[in-house]
């Protein structure tokens, strides 16, 4: 993993970013791909100014619709980011900023109560927004547990974050989150993987049996 982490050097995206924009970004990269994510913020910036709980909940579903369009999935992506302001906005300025402070269970399941908050945006904000040592799930990251062994290919999130979690060292765990993420965009794709070009392969458990199953045919081929 060492590896992976130099050969890719994955940038932190959230850095600079406020808790509820990390929220955002991570509702409107659901289902797309990175660059989308990024100019649906930069719709919603153009459009509204800051992205704050207060000045989102003000607008029109429609209206961040439009905003975020190229992020995909624009009515139901605006209508959760407006329930979500909506709900944080009403409680405080400082709501988010103070649920990410408790303990990370208790923050863990505050988080879960807010509108379309599932277990992945969950940890996606306690790790990158609360720095705390979580392991975030999204389908590189589970894509590439199953195919180094790391977790059984049946495994839900919560059991592949645990196994992650027990496989990685506590200080390296969001470093390691970001090298996944970035190892399954660029090499180690769902389909056409590029295992020639991958500085891991040679102890890869899924890369391993595609060789000898390979293998396999060439010599049954030759008989």
């Amino acid at each position: 993993m060492h590896i992976l982490e130099s050969r890719h050097e994955p940038e932190d995206w959230s850095r600079g970013l406020t808790p509820f924009e990390i929220l955002v970004s991570t509702v409107l990269s659901q289902s797309t791909n990175v660059a989308n994510e990024r100019r649906g913020m930069e719709g919603l910036r153009t459009a509204f100014g800051r992205i704050t709980p207060q000045g989102l909940a003000r607008q029109k579903t429609s209206d961040l619709a439009r905003a975020i369009w190229h992020a995909g999935l624009s009515n139901r992506k605006a209508s959760r980011i407006r329930a979500l302001a909506g709900r944080i906005a009403a409680r405080s300025d400082d709501r988010l900023r103070d649920i990410l402070r408790r303990p990370t269970k208790e923050a863990r399941d505050l988080l879960l109560t807010l509108p379309g908050v599932g277990l992945k945006t969950a940890d996606v904000l306690l790790a990158m927004a609360a720095d705390r040592p979580v392991f975030p799930v999204d389908t590189h990251v589970a894509r590439i547990a199953r195919r180094w062994g790391i977790v059984r290919p049946a495994d839900g999130y919560e059991a592949t974050r645990a196994g992650l979690e027990r496989w990685t060292p506590f200080e390296k765990r969001e470093a390691w989150h970001l090298g996944l993420i970035a190892h399954g965009r660029t090499l180690c794709k769902a389909a056409n993987p590029a295992c020639e070009r991958c500085a891991v392969s040679r102890d890869c458990d899924w890369f391993q049996g595609r060789a000898a199953r390979a293998a396999k045919r060439l010599k049954r081929s030759n008989r």
